[in-house]
This record gives structure tokens, C-alpha cells and sequence, in this order.
């Protein structure tokens, strides 16, 4: 693809700022004003090519083509489940209705059917982390529509590993071709070793080859039905019961496998630090690593390796933590040569080549393949052989707001998980990122605060965070490493200028010089008068403590039966109403009495039967309007957004045309023209409109 087909193709993807989620058949014709629309973090140079966003901002773990009608490709996240293209991979839509594990490891497309896809459904989180959560939605799931409805057909566990191969393998089709669907697949589990499948994936069995391991999985196009398997125990050939151990000569086990039709005994692998190696023997003897030419992966781990289905010899690889592009080899990997361009037009601004990322050889183009750039997960896509990568991931989005600046009319800041501080001066049109430093090594932001020219956030890993500061509306920031929290709350003091609280600290210069609190602050009442921290007591209970001297001192004002660690965030309401997100639902406290709302108020129960409630919060046109997200920490996806119209008292289903289970971050609400804005792993949504319009809107629904 040129330039002028780049263009000609970007212009018809699409030519507005903002995407409608996928909505139902039946949901199609409803009243446009009751639909969320994604608003992707779209440049200006983006805007130019007509491109609506494609920020991207998460873990690919799965990139494919439909073998059979490579109009279809499909990729898959760690934290947003799978997404769509229909037109080879310019544009993306997710697709996870019945999708309930939070991400998926690994998917693969049926080779006869564009439509029938398996998916590896698991929490996005390493063995290790996700042992915490034994409740924990993964296993294989199954679509026959292309992603519009999917089924779990087998529970069982995958993990994050330290690279990106396939966990399937389809068996081969029938002789006489008359076959719509194929009946034989293999699947490597993280917890039962390698299963297979007789009917198409429906049900599931134990094979003998138990290793738990295995992080890529081929079949060798040999026409021998033999499966290679590849863990950090060494490389396999497995066939109808016989379980071989090979790959002599490798000096280390092989992180990915590449076979092609066009040369059917030719394994390539990538090892690490060790570079690559060859097999011409279908795996069983490779040739001597190989780090050169010029001793180009010498200091690279190398992770992702793959082959054109078409053209044996036309090779990609990539190197895990390193900022190295794609590499490719139009020789079998004799030599290999950097891109000549990456995003010749200039959409991207900072690529992110970072963490391995997975490739996408088209099936019959030799020089088409789609990669990833994990680090900021923008689709990119070569049709020359990989001398030139052009951006191809228009649609997909994956910034995760969880807290939004109200500058003025159309003048926001955003608040991103991992990404930083992102400015739109027209109302989400297009986005410009602001340049910061990196505190405890990242950029993620927890929450902020503005007045006039002000800016205090917290900001930084996900472990550590400290203060940044900038007293010049973004133009340049101060940063307080050493002053640590969680940074749940960040806020200014309406009545006092100057003072701004952050967790267990304040400030009275705009954030110049700071002093500890007794307490870390979670809430503060609208007209400033009123500090709310919560202190642990025990296992079972907390106590509610209040501020009336500025944060100076702290006092009980309320026993909760709930652990510190079960309260999520707390809201005070300018109707002198206390609003606690709880893992077991709202705790409303008002008048000193205090009620819990779960599903007997009209906030359902998600999928899983939980009451998790991630974060509330009220409108500031009408307190009355109370909103609330979800989630399923340690199940899978949540079940949405909530309102209620009666400060709080009842509830009811927000979600429109959302698809069921989405797991809310955060909820902002617009004091300006009352747009209502939610913070998810597919994006930032929009619920369009004015305030008046907003209500009319909600008591039609």
C-alpha cells in the first residue's frame, strides 16, 4: 500500500471523531441519542486522513487472518476480549457479546470458515498474580458468528507468558473438500496440557501430553497431522498418542515456532537472547543459533518469529523490552533487514515498540503481514515485504480514562491508566499528548485536579505513584517523587485558593510545597468544609472519619461493617448524602443512617453474581443523578453503568447499546453541557447531550 492508497483507504474507513458501539439488530433503530459512542484518542494528523482514532493502549496477545477470506482478521487483548476487522485489517471493532473472561490469551480462525473462531478466555494476568483469584472466568470460548455471540465450551486456565505464540492448532480438512467447518482442533491449557477437539470445539478432551507450559503451538504443514509444542521445558513433536522430545542443537527452549506450507520441513524458531534457529528436518535437529548478520541480535530478545503461509522464506521477528522495530528476511533468514519507513504519514507520534508483539502473515499475499507494537499496541501493516509499516488500526481503542479535567467548554484533560495526560481543545475531536517526565519509571495516572493554570496529579506505576505538578497549564511539570500513595483522590478547595489535598497530603501554594495529613483524604464535601479518610479496625471493619479544621485532626463519624480494604471510593453529594463503592454494593450513608444498595435497588448482579461497585459518582447539574460502575475484579468483565434519579435510592440499567459485560474504571460527568464519559479498557465512552437532555433521555429508558 502507498501513500495514496494509505489515503484513498483511511478515507473510507471513517470520517468522524467518534464510533458507535456495536449495538444489536434490535437496538439498531432506537433513538440515537441513547447510545454510548467510543471517543478514541484521534490526532490532528489523524483527523487529516480521516482516521476516527486507533489509540490502541493495551496488550495485544493475538493477531490473525482468516485463512480462507483474509478480508477477516481478528486480534485479541489482555483486558478487552477480541475485535473484528472486516477489510483486512484497516479498521477494528470489538466483538465480545458472551464474552466474559476479561481478555484473551490466544484465538485462532477456522481455515474453512471466516466466521468460526476459538478464543483462549483468561483474567490478563501471569500464573502467579491470577492464583489470587481462584473464582477466575477462563477457559476456551467459541463463536460461529464471527464475535457477535460467543460460548464457553471448556473451563480451563491460561495465563500471560513470556511470549505471544498460539494456544490452537486446527487439524487438516477432509479430502473432498466439502467441509464448512473443521472438526479437529488442539488447544495447549495452562492447567491440563494439550486438549483437542473432535466436533469443532464444541466439547473438549485430555490428550496424554500433559506439559502446562506450552506457549506456542503449530501443526507442520507436512501433511502429517504432527503438532511441535514449545514451553521452557524444550520443544516437542506430538501425533495420535506419540510424544517426542526434539530440537537438538538449540541452546535454549525456542519462545516461538514458524512454519509455512511453501516449505514443509523448514522450522524457524526464535530463542531469546540466543537469537534464532533452523530445522529442515520438521524440528528434530536445527542448525546453529544464529545472532548476526552485524551482530543484530546480540543484545535483543527475541520473541516473535513468523512465516508467509505463501513464501517460505519471507520472514518477520521481533525482540521483547527493546525498542527495536520489525525485522524481516526475504531469504529464510540469512539476512535480515530493518524498515526502511515506519508510519511514513506521521499518525502515530510514538510508535511504542516495547514488549513482544505478535505478527499476521496474510495468507496469499507474500508481502502482507500485520504486527502490533505492544508498548502502545498501534496495528500497523507492510504490503512491501516489511520495508515500509503504515499505521492500520483505525477503531481500535483501548485508553483507559480514570479521570477527566473540566477545563472549559470543549477544553478537557485526560486522565490515562499507563499513558499519561492527554489535551482536546475541541471537545474530543482530536487529542494531543502532554509531554511529562516518568515517575517510578511510568506514566500512569491514578487521579487529578485543576485551578486556572494548576495541576496536581498523581502519577506513576502502578505500585508507586508520586505528585506531579505543573503550574503553567501542562507546559512544564514538578515532580514529587518521594511523597508516595495510591492517589485515590485529588482535589482543590473550592473556597480557599491554593489549597489542594492529595491522599495524605496538602498543600496551601498550588501545590508549591506540601505537608503530611493524619489521614489519607478519599472525599471532600462540595462547599470544602468536610475531609472524609477511612481507617481500618480489623478484618471485618472500618471506621468513616471526618475533617472539620482542614484535615488537622480527624474524628469517627461512622462504623462501617465493611474492611477498608472493600471500599472502592467514596463521594460526598452536594445533598448531604455520603456515597460508598463497595465490593457488596452502595453504601448510602445520610442523616447518620446508612443502607446498602445491591440488586434489591436495581443494581443487578453481574455474570457472576458479584455486587462490585468500581466507582460513583453524581451529576453536578442535578445531585439527584447518580451513576455508578462496575466491575468483577478477579471474575471477569462487569456489568456496565447504573444511574439513579432519586439520589441514590433506586437504580437502573445504563448500559443502552453498550454489549452486556464491560467493566467501568471510572465516570465523569461534564459540568459544562452535562455529556456523561466512561473510562474502560476499549476506551473512553460518550453519552452525548445536554443535562435536560440527559433526563429525558434516562426516564425513556
Amino acid at each position: 500500500m502507498n501513500r495514496r492508497e494509505f489515503i484513498e483507504a483511511s478515507a473510507l474507513i471513517l470520517g468522524g471523531a467518534t464510533l458507535p458501539w456495536p449495538v444489536s439488530s434490535a437496538e439498531s433503530d432506537a433513538d440515537a441519542s441513547r447510545r454510548w459512542h467510543r471517543l478514541p484518542l484521534t490526532t490532528k494528523r489523524m483527523r487529516q486522513f480521516g482516521i476516527a482514532g486507533g489509540d490502541g493502549f493495551q496488550y495485544v496477545q493475538a493477531l490473525v487472518y482468516s485463512p480462507s477470506n483474509p478480508a477477516f482478521a481478528y486480534l485479541s487483548v489482555d483486558q478487552s476480549g477480541v475485535w473484528r476487522s472486516d477489510d483486512g485489517g484497516l479498521s477494528w471493532e470489538p466483538k465480545f457479546k458472551g464474552f466474559h473472561a476479561y481478555g484473551a490469551r490466544s484465538i485462532a480462525v477456522d481455515p474453512l470458515n471466516p466466521l468460526v473462531v476459538v478464543a483462549a478466555g483468561f483474567l490478563g494476568f501471569n500464573a502467579e498474580n491470577a492464583a489470587i483469584y481462584p473464582a477466575r472466568c477462563q477457559g476456551i470460548f467459541l463463536t460461529v458468528d464471527g464475535g457477535e455471540s460467543w460460548r464457553m465450551v471448556r473451563a480451563t486456565d491460561f495465563y500471560k507468558q513470556a511470549a505471544n505464540g498460539s494456544l490452537f492448532a486446527f487439524g487438516p480438512a477432509s479430502a473432498d473438500g466439502k467441509q464448512e467447518r473443521s472438526n479437529l482442533i488442539w488447544c495447549a491449557s495452562a492447567s491440563e496440557g494439550l486438549l483437542h477437539s473432535q466436533n469443532g470445539g464444541e466439547s473438549w478432551t485430555l490428550t496424554d501430553f500433559r506439559e502446562s507450559g506450552v506457549h506456542d503451538l503449530a501443526q507442520l504443514p507436512d501433511g502429517s497431522g504432527r503438532l511441535l509444542l514449545a514451553s521452557p521445558q524444550g520443544l516437542w513433536r506430538y501425533s495420535s498418542g506419540s510424544i517426542e522430545k526434539v530440537g537438538h542443537g538449540l541452546p535454549c527452549y525456542p519462545r516461538s515456532i514458524a512454519v509455512s506450507k511453501a516449505r514443509p520441513g523448514t522450522v524457524h524458531v526464535a530463542l531469546g537472547l540466543e537469537g534464532i534457529a533452523t530445522s529442515s528436518d520438521g524440528g528434530r535437529n536445527f542448525f546453529p543459533s544464529t545472532k548476526q548478520p552485524g551482530r543484530l541480535f546480540a543484545p535483543m530478545d527475541v520473541t516473535d518469529i513468523a512465516v508467509s503461509p505463501m513464501d517460505g522464506k519471507r520472514l518477520y521477528l521481533r525482540a521483547n523490552l527493546n525498542s527495536q522495530p520489525p525485522y524481516a528476511s526475504a531469504d529464510g533468514g540469512k539476512t535480515w533487514q530493518s524498515p526502511r519507513s515506519i508510519d511514513p504519514e506521521e499518525v502515530l507520534g510514538k510508535p511504542g515498540f516495547y514488549f513482544c508483539s505478535p505478527f499476521a502473515p496474510h495468507p496469499t499475499d507474500p508481502k502482507t503481514c500485520l504486527h502490533v507494537t505492544n508498548g502502545r499496541a498501534r496495528i500497523i501493516r507492510t504490503s512491501d515485504g516489511g520495508e515500509t509499516w503504515r499505521f492500520s488500526g483505525s477503531g481500535f481503542s483501548g485508553a483507559r480514562m480514570v479521570d477527566i479535567l473540566f477545563l472549559a467548554p470543549g477544553k478537557m484533560i485526560f486522565c490515562l491508566t499507563d499513558h499519561g495526560l492527554w489535551l482536546t481543545e475541541d471537545n474530543g475531536q482530536t487529542f494531543t499528548e502532554i509531554e511529562t517526565m516518568r515517575l517510578h519509571g511510568a506514566k500512569s495516572v491514578s487521579a487529578a485536579a485543576a485551578s486556572g493554570e494548576h495541576i496536581v496529579a498523581g502519577f506513576g506505576s502502578w505500585e508507586e505513584k508520586g505528585l506531579l505538578v505543573s503550574h503553567n497549564g501542562g507546559k512544564s511539570f514538578q515532580a514529587f517523587q518521594d511523597l508516595q500513595d495510591r492517589y485515590s483522590f485529588v482535589a482543590f478547595h473550592h473556597a480557599t485558593p491554593g489549597l489542594v489535598y492529595a491522599g495524605p497530603f496538602a498543600s496551601d501554594d498550588f501545590g508549591h510545597n506540601w505537608r503530611r495529613l493524619p489521614e489519607t483524604v478519599l472525599a471532600m464535601s462540595p462547599d470544602g468544609a468536610v475531609l472524609y479518610a477511612i481507617t481500618s479496625v480489623n478484618e471485618q471493619s472500618s471506621i468513616l472519619m471526618a475533617s472539620m479544621d482542614g484535615g488537622r485532626s480527624f474524628v469517627p463519624k461512622f462504623d462501617l461493617d465493611f474492611p477498608a480494604k472493600a471500599i472502592n471510593q467514596v463521594v460526598a453529594t452536594p445533598m448531604h448524602s455520603l456515597f460508598l463503592a463497595t465490593t457488596r454494593g452502595i453504601l448510602r450513608i445520610e442523616n447518620n443512617r446508612s443502607e446498602l444498595l445491591d440488586y434489591r435497588h436495581g443494581l443487578a448482579k453481574d455474570h457472576f453474581g458479584t455486587m462490585f461497585i468500581n466507582t460513583v459518582a453524581y451529576d453536578p447539574h442535578d445531585p439527584n443523578r447518580v451513576f455508578a460502575g462496575r466491575r468483577a475484579l478477579g471474575y471477569g468483565n462487569g456489568n456496565g453503568v447504573f444511574v439513579s434519579l432519586d439520589n441514590g435510592r433506586s437504580w437502573q440499567d445504563m448500559n443502552f447499546n453498550l454489549a452486556p459485560g464491560i467493566t467501568i474504571f471510572a465516570v465523569k460527568i461534564c459540568p459544562f453541557e452535562g455529556a456523561v464519559y466512561l473510562g474502560t479498557s476499549f476506551g473512553t465512552f460518550r453519552l452525548e447531550g445536554t443535562s435536560p437532555r440527559l433526563l429525558q433521555i434516562l426516564h425513556r429508558s
